[in-house]
């Protein structure tokens, strides 16, 4: 790293590097002469050596009619300068952190496009501590990604995690069940509602777990997904889930 990118690293501009450098290889000079050696024009260089004398690194004083320039004492300026910085750090870090949590509270949300990104979110679903609850549509999950989903199914009850699902009924759900969950499951590991499909139509599956509640389409022409972090949210969706499921069963699918 050149020396004036090391100087600027302390806390000099560019400008007042190139010129502080120039003074100490002419050993201290005229203004002419300095701003020949650093490469910038006489009136730059003038107000930048005005700066480095308020900073202390440059001194003046008058020789003949003119004003000569000459470099301070390094170690102890520059040691200064450095410890100075390194303060000024050390006290802005704790306003900072007082930003950061004051902001922690907002929930993080992620949008995710494609088949891919759907997957991700499911995938993610896995994650949970748990039981998943799920407004869903049996039928076009399992066929937008049929393979996936058989290994999503196995995984969660590989996992251990229960799954409680209001779907919306379709003559395919019969079979699907056995279709993608492995043989001889706990049948304690999942619940499923179907509720009738001229009433409640479910494109899209709604995901509530741990902290998290996850939307994904279903529909080949809008795969898109929606995730967002936030314990307070995922408790009042898990809230009106346990409030659907309850009222779900007036409604299931003869």
């Amino acid at each position: 790293m050149e020396l004036y990118q090391q100087l600027t690293e302390l806390g000099l501009t560019p400008e007042e590097s190139k010129v502080y450098l120039a003074v100490l290889e002419l050993g201290g000079s005229f203004v002419s002469a300095i701003a020949r050696r650093a490469h910038v024009n006489r009136a730059t260089c003038y107000h930048t050596l005005g700066n480095l004398v308020e900073k202390g690194l440059v001194s003046s004083y008058t020789k003949g009619k003119l004003l000569h320039f000459t470099a301070e004492a390094l170690d102890k300026k520059l040691t200064q300068m450095a410890e100075e910085r390194l303060e000024r750090t050390k006290n802005l870090i704790p306003e900072l952190l007082s930003i950061s949590n004051t902001l922690a509270f907002k929930p993080k949300i992620r949008f995710y496009e494609g088949l891919e990104g759907i997957k991700t979110i499911f995938e993610d679903t896995l994650s949970a501590e748990h039981e998943i609850l799920a407004y869903t549509n049996l039928q076009q999950v399992t066929s937008l990604f049929p393979d996936f989903f058989r290994h999503y199914c196995r995984e969660k009850v590989k996992r251990g995690t229960k799954t409680r699902y209001i779907s919306t009924a379709t003559d395919e759900c019969v079979d699907l069940i056995d279709a993608f969950y492995p043989k001889q499951y706990d049948p304690n590991l999942l619940e499923i509602l179907m509720v009738n499909k001229a009433q409640f139509l479910f494109q899209n599956e709604i995901a509530i777990y741990g902290n998290k509640v996850a939307v994904m389409s279903l529909n080949r022409e809008e795969l898109i997904g929606l995730m967002v972090e936030s314990t307070t949210f995922a408790q009042s969706m898990k809230a009106v889930f346990d409030l659907a499921w309850l009222g779900a069963t007036a409604f299931v699918a003869k």
